[in-house]
C-alpha cells in the first residue's frame, strides 16, 4: 500500500492519519506519562528520544514495505496518541494503541480500535489480527473484547516499563 501522509481515516469523534517525523514531539509528551507507558511491554520511562526519534523516521518506510501501519490518532486537530497494525505478513499482522491519560474513560479507545480493525481487515487485508495488552489493564481487555476478540492465552512476558514480568493477555480475531 502506498505511504500517503493525507490519508485520513474517520470516525465520529477522530481522526487516523499516518504518522510524520514531526510527530515524536507530541508523542515523547504522551509517553512521559508512567500511567501510560505502564501499558506498554516495551517502552521505557522516560521514553528514549532517539530511539522514538528513529522508530518515527521508519514509519513511512515500514508502511511502503507493507510490514507495519502507524497511525496518529487525532481529537479537535490535536495528536493524542498512536495506534498501528504491525508484524504483517502472509495476511496475518498485530495491533496496538496508546493515547493520553487525559482523554481516558471517554470511549476514545475503543473508537479508535475499532477503525483500526476495520483499516486492517478491508485496506490492509488481514485475515487474522493479534492483539495483547497486560492482565490489570481492563480497558484495553474490554475494548478487545467488544470487538470481539478472543482471548487466546496469558503469557508471562518482561515488561521493560515496569522492570518486571507481568502476565500479558493475547486476543486473537479471524476475519
Amino acid at each position: 500500500m502506498q505511504y500517503d501522509p493525507a490519508i485520513r481515516l474517520v470516525t465520529e469523534h477522530l481522526i487516523l492519519r499516518p504518522t510524520v517525523p514531526s510527530d515524536v514531539v507530541r508523542a515523547l509528551v504522551i509517553r512521559s506519562d508512567p500511567a501510560v507507558a505502564r501499558n506498554l511491554v516495551s517502552a521505557t520511562i522516560p521514553p528514549d528520544t532517539e530511539k522514538m526519534t528513529d522508530w518515527f523516521q521508519s514509519h513511512s518506510d515500514e508502511w511502503r514495505e507493507g510490514s507495519a501501519y502507524r497511525l496518529a490518532i487525532e481529537l479537535d486537530s490535536r495528536m493524542i496518541g498512536v495506534c498501528d497494525v504491525f508484524d504483517v505478513a502472509d495476511s496475518e499482522g498485530e495491533i496496538g494503541y496508546w493515547i493520553e491519560q487525559a482523554v481516558w474513560g471517554r470511549g476514545l479507545g475503543l473508537e479508535a480500535a475499532k477503525r483500526l480493525v476495520r483499516f486492517a481487515l478491508e485496506d490492509v487485508g488481514l485475515n487474522t489480527i493479534q492483539a495483547a495488552c497486560a492482565d490489570d489493564n481492563a480497558a484495553s481487555s474490554a475494548i478487545l473484547t467488544r470487538l470481539g476478540f478472543d482471548r487466546v492465552a496469558d503469557v508471562r512476558v518482561f515488561s521493560q516499563s515496569r522492570e518486571t514480568e507481568i502476565t500479558q493477555r493475547r486476543f486473537l480475531l479471524r476475519a
